[in-house]
């Protein structure tokens, strides 16, 4: 032991552990990952070492978030996977464009990326519940995913998906198959 001893808690170690796997799915294309320029680039100026130890702050950062996210709701990423959609999801809202270094990456605060989270997250469950009831009401669930603007749209304006749904069918003169 140094003279310094650094102890981190259980949850501390698991998001710094998905945050390094996130990083390696980004910048190697591990598996179906698809690769991601910019942080590619940070890993050839930084070197996989540097990334690799700050993948310990970029999980705390990240645990921040997602007390944020979670704070009044603890089960609100309940539906999707810690490691393979929240982490990337937090991390996405980082910058690394042009960054040389680790230390040229500025982290924004928590709390700001915390709403832009749960924004995207909402919307995505927003979408997944609209896709049920197109399918539940008109036998075609791609009915939202072919008009994914205005399923944006309609959650902005807070409608409920199945109205919005309903109304979506019969604009486009679907025939309900029951």
């Amino acid at each position: 032991m140094t003279d310094v001893e650094t102890k981190f808690a259980y949850l501390e170690v698991e998001a710094a552990l998905c945050v390094w796997e996130c990083i390696n799915d980004w910048t190697l294309g591990v598996g179906s990952a698809k690769t991601r320029g910019d942080w590619e680039a940070l890993r050839k100026n930084t070197g996989s070492a540097e990334l690799r130890h700050w993948s310990i702050d970029l999980g705390q950062w990240a645990l921040q978030v997602y007390d944020i996210c979670t704070k009044h709701d603890r089960d609100f990423f309940d539906c999707i996977a810690y490691d393979w959609e929240v982490i990337p999801m937090i991390l996405d809202f980082i910058n690394v464009d042009g960054a040389q270094t680790t230390s040229g990456v500025e982290l924004p605060a928590p709390h700001a990326v915390a709403s832009m989270v749960a924004r995207r997250h909402l919307s995505a469950e927003y979408s997944i519940a609209c896709r049920h009831e197109a399918g539940r009401q008109w036998s075609y669930s791609d009915l939202v995913t072919d008009h994914e603007e205005r399923t944006e749209q309609a959650f902005t304006l807070g409608e409920e998906p199945r109205d919005f749904v309903k109304w979506l069918g019969e604009k486009f003169d679907l025939t309900s198959p029951t």
